[in-house]
């Protein structure tokens, strides 16, 4: 998404200077609240953030991968099974670190062990090597998994909106109503 809104802003409004930073979705978030950011992209924790405006511009799918040695059913995870293993999560302010949670909750355990990760790479790695459970991302899931290095469990376990973001009082700023323009003619 990025890329193709630089490029249309390129077409569109070549004079806006772009500076992109990288953060946690929560960082976005409250680096626009402060005013440190004009915009930014980030995904939904299910907070609704009243000042800021947003536009829906994907949803991903996040998938519960195994090592491809798995020799349980891959259509009926076993949770009971699954709350032994070693689980390889990000931090909770992630998107794959809050579906971890809500995956918990849901299941009504805790994992007796879990391997801090920072990187999606890494979690795939790990998983493919045998070391545990973790999440993934539909792209990065189904390609690992086309190449035999994991297996899915379950299907799709959790969805994740994301989001252009900005203030809402500043939504007549001609910088910010260039770049909704932008956005919403790349969404369609």
């Amino acid at each position: 998404m990025v890329g193709k809104l630089l490029t249309r802003l390129a077409e569109t409004a070549p004079d806006i200077e772009v500076a992109l930073e990288y953060g946690s979705s929560a960082e976005i978030a409250r680096s626009i609240r402060s005013g440190g950011l004009d915009a930014g992209f980030y995904t939904d924790d299910g907070n609704q953030i009243t000042e800021l405006e947003t536009i829906e511009v994907d949803r991903i799918e996040i998938f519960l991968a195994a090592p491809r040695d798995w020799t349980h059913d891959p259509a009926r995870p076993d949770w009971h099974r699954l709350a032994h293993m070693p689980w390889i999560c990000p931090a909770s302010n992630t998107c794959c670190g809050r579906a971890a949670e809500a995956l918990f909750e849901r299941n009504g355990f805790r994992p007796e062990k879990l391997v801090s990760v920072d990187q999606e790479t890494v979690t795939r790695t790990l998983i493919a090597g045998s070391v545990g459970v973790g999440l993934l991302h539909a792209d990065t899931a189904k390609e690992a998994e086309a190449k035999g290095e994991i297996q899915l469990l379950g299907g799709v376990q959790y969805e994740v909106r994301v989001l252009f973001a900005y203030l809402c009082r500043r939504a007549q700023d001609p910088l910010l109503e260039a770049v909704s323009v932008a956005i919403r003619s790349i969404i369609g």
